[in-house]
């Protein structure tokens, strides 16, 4: 049964199958992507145990977890709400064990504050021995107009270098040189085919996403070094996804989950924590 929270002016709806929010209500307007065109019928899910197309070897064994991990497609259980916030958790169990061998929990909270949306991402070591992981964001906005004259502008001055991608997702090793500056320019050229914009290592902690009419929304994120834009195919949207790994290299010879860059790890009863708030602006045009 799907969670709803309100207040004020915002309102959430959040299904337990992924803990993923699926309506974000804002002065009456939808602010997810509602999968107007057919392209992509997600709307802001959990990538839990790694982002990404990224090989899971685990002591050499090769796990057949798919690209974004499991946790998008676990029902997770919620295990406290209020009017204005639930907090769902997923535990380690026979499916999960199949994929990835650990013992873990894994929590995200959803609180309804002012004019945003705070989540909060937690996972504990419930094992004996280090658990690695990565995770991340996949959250959507949804234009009120063509994507073309969007723009994305960042806190802190960043070398605004893309990290292309093959086909199959995986990283190539070429780059595209956009400059340096505080604010990116979202282009329908670039996105054509569904393709990502891979902004690793950046230095800013908070974005801001303004369209030609003003500011829809600010993302503010922490426990995230790398940052991910990406719609499917001509959706009037775009997804601004903080993700703590990036995809493997092409052709890159594979090697155990915990050497990877951005996967972190836990010791036995250690735990970790994340964030995002996503605060919106604007009305329904």
């Amino acid at each position: 049964m799907r969670i709803f929270l309100e207040s004020g002016d915002i309102a959430a709806e959040i299904d337990p199958v992924g803990a993923e929010p699926v309506s974000v209500r804002f002065r009456g307007g939808e602010r997810l992507w509602q999968n107007e065109n057919g392209a992509w019928a997600g709307h802001a899910p959990v990538l839990f145990p790694l982002c990404g197309e990224c090989a899971a070897v685990f002591g050499g064994w090769r796990s057949p977890m798919k690209r974004h991990g499991f946790a998008r497609r676990c029902v997770f259980t919620p295990v406290a709400q209020g009017a204005d916030f639930a907090k769902f958790r997923l535990t380690a169990n026979e499916e999960t064990r199949a994929l990835y061998p650990f013992e873990f929990e894994l929590s995200v909270t959803y609180t309804l504050r002012g004019d945003a949306l705070e989540i909060g991402y937690e996972v504990k070591n419930s094992g004996d021995g280090p658990l690695s992981f990565g995770w991340g964001g996949h959250f959507s906005h949804a234009l009120f107009s063509p994507l073309g004259g969007h723009t994305l502008r960042f806190t802190e001055e960043e070398d605004l270098t893309a990290l292309l991608h093959d086909e199959n997702g995986h990283l190539t090793g070429e780059t595209l040189d956009m400059g340096r500056g505080k604010s990116l320019s979202l282009t329908e050229e670039f996105f054509r085919g569904s393709r990502t914009m891979i902004l690793g290592g950046i230095a800013s902690r908070r974005v801001e996403l303004l369209s030609p009419a003003g500011k829809l929304a600010e993302l503010a994120f922490e426990g995230f070094s790398n940052l991910l834009l990406w719609r499917p195919g001509d959706a009037r949207m775009i997804c601004v996804e903080p993700w703590s790994n990036l995809p493997d290299r092409a052709g890159e010879e594979e090697k155990e989950f915990c050497r990877k860059d951005g996967i972190l790890t836990l010791p036995a009863g250690g735990s970790a924590r994340a964030m995002q708030k996503i605060t919106y602006f604007g009305g329904t045009s």
